[in-house]
């Protein structure tokens, strides 16, 4: 079975354990909290992924460092997964698990690089921007100063690029004389 469908599955089966417990936004914060760990720590991942080492082990190493800060439930996701040999999609899990509860929430995720920083104002407008794009309730904007960009703005959203950067044009005009 691929990633993304094991992935998709358990995140959703998640998801509904959650709501029907009433606990989702616990759940959500401790599988964020889980994806930053996989994200900065790339030896944890490696072991999650290592078929040498133990079940019992990755789940203790799991335990010890978040026990005091995640929810029963969540721990307990966590075991059932390392129980049925599946700990290496978890860092996919906590990825689809996001995807998931964005969906379910009409939160629409966006990433803006730019050549500078952004004000209130132009981050209001690039929100507007993917707002009127995806008509959902929400945006989570992420903004990435780039200077590479010469000037204008790079924006992606949902799989989508609105490329309006020097760097682009030039890129298509080059693209045209040749």
């Amino acid at each position: 079975m691929s990633e993304y469908r094991v992935a998709s599955r358990y995140s959703k089966s998640l998801i509904t354990l959650a709501q029907e417990l009433d606990i989702l936004e616990e759940v959500r914060q401790d599988i964020l909290l889980f994806a930053d760990l996989c994200r900065e720590n790339r030896d944890f991942v490696l072991m999650l992924k290592n078929p040498v080492i133990s079940n019992e082990k990755k789940f203790g190493v799991i335990e010890t460092l978040l026990k005091d800060r995640i929810h029963p439930v969540t721990l307990s996701f966590f075991r059932i997964i390392i129980q049925k040999n599946r700990e290496m999609f978890l860092p996919a899990i906590a990825e689809e698990l996001r995807h998931q509860y964005n969906a379910l929430k009409g939160i629409s995720m966006a990433k803006v690089y730019t050549v500078f920083p952004l004000d209130e104002t132009l981050r209001q407008k690039f929100k507007s921007m993917v707002l009127d794009y995806t008509g959902k309730k929400e945006v989570q904007l992420q903004e990435e100063v780039d200077k590479d960009l010469i000037g204008g703005y790079l924006l992606k959203v949902e799989g989508k690029q609105v490329d309006e950067s020097l760097k682009g044009k030039l890129k298509e005009l080059t693209l045209k004389f040749s």
